[in-house]
């Protein structure tokens, strides 16, 4: 059987012809010993038809990441197999080789059919970023853009270890942050549950006590016990007015006006603006270093960094960064202007510009800027740990003694 391929170099240039083969995978291995990488091996057959690798069942499931309703694939199975991917290919396996490999290998039901679904179209002849495009759920935008741009280039191994290192420092920056807010989350969620459990279930009990004394009770202590008695006849609707407020402020999180202002506070807030700032600042120039450095165009890769972040400041800037590199000046007059950038940031990259090394400079601030703001929130979390501490300390302390304080009084009016 004959195939028409399209194949390129290490220096990029383009190759175009025939081969005789059995398969397309054959051929795509013929190409590798070769030196070269295959874009597309497509049969000249029209009527042959390759042998389907997903059942019936696959099929259906893979449906299910069609459109909008798709479920995600756990991150963690996603850099798990795009690292086994990298490794194979480095090791000289053949792309189309390697995806079956590793889909045979996957953990994730999901992610293993949609890496089967992605072998099949590579083996059919279609290019690797096509087939991966094919679902957003999974791959992101600046992911099909930089596997795209390595394969006009011939470098998409390099390309794929580069993204996969770059998903992986994602996930451990994620991780790290939530480590840092696990303790003061669990410590308010503690100490609610026991100021909730006394007002639900042993304020009545002392209500009962002090009733049947028939001693005047002192005011902070008849404040509890009014605030406990109408908690428990009244739970229903608070819990009802609880959730529609929490409704309706997740609905109003997504307005844009609501938005910005919310990112407006987390970049300007006297107590998370530097922390915020030196992450967010971090993570998107790193990003936009990586696509610069995978061969993907300033002006796409700009456009995907705005993609990637939420906050509308950001948004806003890489906006402007675009209108001015598309009048012909840089990136750095942008930056100098926008006030929430760390101190240092605008200056770095305008260096970058200038010596011709932007990627590299960007990836060195960003991954500069992401451990500052990492070792910024582990110092802020430290310094409100005691706060949180004496704090929710004393509303217990407060509590307790507005209960035991009468009946010590009573106790020693008694002898």
């Amino acid at each position: 059987m004959k195939f028409q391929y399209v194949a390129k170099d290490k220096l990029g240039k383009s190759f175009e012809g025939q081969f005789e083969g059995d398969s397309g995978l054959a051929v795509r291995q013929r190409l590798r010993s070769q030196g070269l990488f295959a874009l597309s091996v497509v049969a000249m057959d029209a009527k042959s038809k390759p042998t389907p690798i997903l059942t019936k069942k696959q099929v259906g499931s893979l449906s299910l990441f069609d459109g909008f309703q798709s479920p995600r694939v756990k991150s963690s199975d996603l850099i798990v197999a795009l690292s086994q991917l990298s490794i194979m290919c480095q090791s000289g396996d053949d792309l189309a080789e390697a995806l079956k490999t590793v889909a045979n290998q996957c953990q994730s039901p999901k992610l293993k059919v949609v890496l089967l679904a992605t072998y099949q179209d590579v083996s059919q002849g279609v290019k690797f970023s096509t087939a991966i495009a094919k679902h957003p759920n999974i791959f992101t935008e600046s992911t099909v853009a930089a596997l795209a741009a390595g394969e006009q280039a011939g470098r998409i191994v390099d390309v794929l270890e580069r993204t996969t290192r770059m998903m992986r420092k994602d996930q451990n920056l994620r991780s790290s942050i939530l480590a840092l807010l696990m303790y003061p989350a669990v410590l308010c969620s503690i100490t609610s549950a026991v100021i909730c459990s006394m007002l639900f279930f042993v304020l009545p009990q002392f209500a009962t006590i002090f009733r049947d004394m028939d001693r005047a009770v002192p005011p902070l202590t008849s404040l509890l016990l009014s605030v406990g008695s109408g908690l428990r006849e009244n739970w229903i609707v608070i819990a009802i007015v609880a959730f529609a407020i929490a409704t309706l402020g997740i609905c109003f999180r997504k307005h844009p006006s609501v938005q910005r202002v919310f990112d407006y506070t987390l970049l300007h807030a006297m107590i998370i603006k530097e922390s915020g700032r030196a992450l967010i600042t971090g993570r998107v120039f790193r990003l936009l270093g990586t696509m610069l450095e995978n061969g993907v165009p300033l002006l796409e890769s700009i456009r995907l960094c705005r993609n990637a972040t939420r906050n509308k400041l950001f948004q806003e800037m890489f906006d402007k960064v675009e209108r001015e590199i598309l009048q012909g000046e840089g990136m750095s007059t942008t930056l100098v202007e926008a006030s929430f950038l760390p101190a240092g940031a605008a200056h770095m990259i305008s260096t970058g510009e200038r010596t011709g090394k932007l990627p590299g400079v960007l990836q060195s601030v960003g991954e500069y800027f992401e451990d500052e703001g990492e070792r910024r929130l582990r110092t802020l979390v430290k310094m409100l740990e005691p706060a949180i501490i004496i704090g929710l300390g004393g509303v217990v302390a407060v509590v307790v003694l507005s209960i035991i304080l009468p009946l010590l009084d009573v106790t020693t009016a008694s002898r």
